[in-house]
């Protein structure tokens, strides 16, 4: 055990008696306050006995009327009702409730179609060679050469080729889209 752990429980330990002494000290005190509060002596139809001292019958017999009556309030609510700190929503009314219900009914019609990324392909140019056309790509620092009927990375797929736009088909969606060639780029 390091020094630091000791210290530690000693003044734990300290102020566990130090506690305990208080706690001892207050119930002794309070135990006098008690005993020390007189009690009124009351009047009693029953006949009293010679035998019992003023005293003693008075500690037997306490006047109702003199503890009081507890006064329970409609106001208390419900107490063994569940309690929350968050605010209680504002009331809605019937028309606004009707206009939440078609608005969400409108948002679950509503069906999202799937749409390709957009095409991240540069033209860089194309060389033709007989019947035989290839196009040069560019996508993110990677070239690409490829024809017609050609599959890129799996993902796209060459359809047409002519002197304004390439058309790609985006495989997992079989959606086709367009690549415009620009005038700039020079053909080889």
């Amino acid at each position: 055990m390091d020094q630091a752990e000791r210290k530690r429980k000693i003044i734990i330990g300290s102020a566990l008696v130090v506690t305990l002494i208080a706690v001892v000290l207050i119930e002794e005190e309070s135990d006098l306050t008690e005993f020390t509060q007189t009690i009124q002596p009351m009047q009693s139809e029953k006949p009293s006995s010679s035998s019992l001292g003023t005293r003693e019958h008075s500690a037997i017999y306490i006047d109702i009327d003199q503890l009081g009556q507890r006064n329970f309030s409609a106001k208390a609510g419900d107490i063994f009702g569940s309690t929350s700190w968050a605010p209680k929503r504002p009331q809605i009314s019937m028309q606004q409730q009707a206009v939440l219900a078609q608005q969400r009914a409108q948002a679950k019609v509503v069906p999202s179609v799937p749409m390709p990324p957009p095409l991240q392909f540069k033209y860089l140019g194309k060389a033709v060679e007989g019947n035989k056309t290839w196009v040069f790509l560019a996508h993110n620092d990677e070239n690409y050469v490829t024809r017609i009927g050609q599959n890129i990375d799996d993902l796209y797929r060459l359809d047409t080729i002519n002197d304004e736009v390439i058309i790609l088909t985006y495989l997992p969606l079989d959606a086709k889209q367009e690549l415009a060639i620009k005038n700039e780029a020079g053909n080889f």
